[in-house]
């Protein structure tokens, strides 16, 4: 026979069975709830974090196009376009229509510093720097998300 005191509540110290069993229940229930909802917005933090690494990464090229073309001349004729692929963190040449030279690979792989792997979909960023009219016009490709500038 359990034991009471002048309350009316017993003395024994802990949870019973069915309090712990109540208290899982209702964590349960909230994760979820919760799941469906953190993982949308970590697929839109994803496709953000693409977009401003897009973004950085065609500022920073144009500041390796200004760097190259100060010692080297111009990157390109009008109505051409260099294609750069990186592969894990280093700028290749992606054949455009004109090869990108090793003096500007360089350049670029000593200017580009953040990310170039989607956070999305794990794929390689690409580039195009095509000219026109004596002005560069710079589209970045990071997963799914895309910039120009």
């Amino acid at each position: 026979m359990k034991k009471m005191n002048n309350k009316g509540f017993s003395n024994n110290k802990g949870f019973s069975l069915i309090e712990l069993i109540i208290v899982i229940a209702i964590m349960a229930i909230l994760v979820a709830i919760i799941a469906p909802n953190l993982t949308k917005y970590l697929g839109k933090s994803k496709k953000k974090t693409d977009a401003k690494n897009a973004d950085e990464i065609a500022q920073q090229l144009q500041t390796a196009i200004t760097d190259y073309e100060t010692d080297n001349g111009a990157l390109c004729a009008d109505d051409e376009d260099v294609k750069l692929k990186w592969n894990g963190s280093t700028a290749a040449d992606n054949s455009g229509t004109v090869t990108a030279p090793t003096a500007f690979l360089t350049i670029v792989n000593d200017n580009v510093t953040n990310s170039t792997k989607s956070k999305e979909t794990g794929a390689d960023a690409t580039a195009t720097i095509a000219k026109a009219s004596g002005k560069y016009t710079i589209t970045v490709t990071v997963g799914n998300e895309s910039t120009s500038r």
